[in-house]
């Protein structure tokens, strides 16, 4: 635990988008939950809270997914993500982020972008 991007490990930032601040940071919670339990390591990430924003900007539905030699890992990222935006409890739309680059998924049209999801992820694979 507490690896580093020294470590060989790209973190991938995922941002619960969303108006409730208390919602987002229990879907976030949940998500977090997912992960732990498929063995993916997390931490809470600061991002740029939303204007009028109550809570903090870690505890706003952000957090980060440790990539390690990524090939094993993209797969579960996205298994988790699918089915947790699929249960119809989750929010409306995440923003994923890696490095510079990101990319915006909403609920109702996951299932089309998962291919757009694997490209993207697969890109920085690389790096």
């Amino acid at each position: 635990m507490g690896r580093t991007e020294g470590d060989g490990v790209r973190w991938v930032e995922i941002v619960v988008l969303g108006d409730d601040d208390e919602r987002l940071a229990r879907l976030a919670r949940q998500l977090r939950r997912e992960f732990a339990e498929r063995e993916l390591e997390t931490r809470p990430v600061a991002v740029d809270a939303p204007a009028n924003s109550k809570g903090d900007a870690a505890a706003v539905g952000a957090i980060a997914v440790a990539l390690v030699g990524a090939g094993g890992m993209i797969p579960t990222l996205i298994a988790v993500l699918r089915d947790w935006l699929g249960r119809g409890t989750g929010p409306e739309r995440i923003s994923i982020k890696l490095g510079d680059d990101s990319i915006e998924l909403d609920r109702p049209s996951f299932d089309e972008r998962e291919q757009l999801l694997q490209a993207f992820l697969a890109k920085h694979s690389d790096q």
